[in-house]
């Protein structure tokens, strides 16, 4: 037969675990919402040039979102278009860059909070380069597979891709 208290401890141990894991709950919440509510639109800047091979131009903004290079190609933010969709670690914004004759010439990643290893893995995989080519119209509707190790991520790559192209008039 176990002792009176035994009892007593099993019961407090479970409203103090049950107390740690809301106060964890309250402690975590915030911050997550506070890290979704700041999120704020990519801007595109010379590195993002670079990573699109247009770094040797200069671009104006056009429009929210939109910008000219000097050689003719257009710049397309994938905000406001997929900002509602979520990687591993929230949105996974990005540029979409479209020739003069209306194809896609690259795809570069903006800011995001993806976790390094599973973007090493996007990155390594080129998946940027899957649109590279098309017109937004076929990139919106082209097939492509997410990155094995990186399923979040990658999906959530071709999920903005395919948001942004659909969005893009050209």
């Amino acid at each position: 037969m176990l002792p009176k208290y035994t009892l007593f401890i099993y019961m407090n141990i479970k409203k103090l675990l049950s107390s740690l894991l809301l106060v964890a709950a309250m402690t975590i919440a915030p911050h997550r919402a506070a890290a979704q509510a700041s999120y704020k639109a990519p801007q595109l800047n010379e590195k993002h040039m670079a990573a699109l091979g247009l770094g040797k131009h200069k671009f104006q903004k056009r429009a929210d979102g939109v910008w000219q290079a000097d050689n003719g190609t257009t710049i397309y933010s994938s905000h406001p278009h997929a900002d509602d969709i979520k990687g591993f670690a929230g949105p996974t914004p990005l540029f979409i860059a479209v020739g003069k004759n209306g194809k896609i010439t690259a795809v570069a990643p903006a800011p995001n909070g993806e976790t390094s290893d599973f973007w090493e893995l996007v990155q390594k995989a080129r998946l940027f380069n899957s649109w590279n080519g098309l017109t937004p119209a076929k990139a919106a509707a082209k097939k492509v597979d997410a990155v094995s190790g990186a399923t979040f991520s990658s999906t959530a790559v071709i999920n903005t891709v395919k948001a942004t192209a659909k969005a893009i008039k050209k």
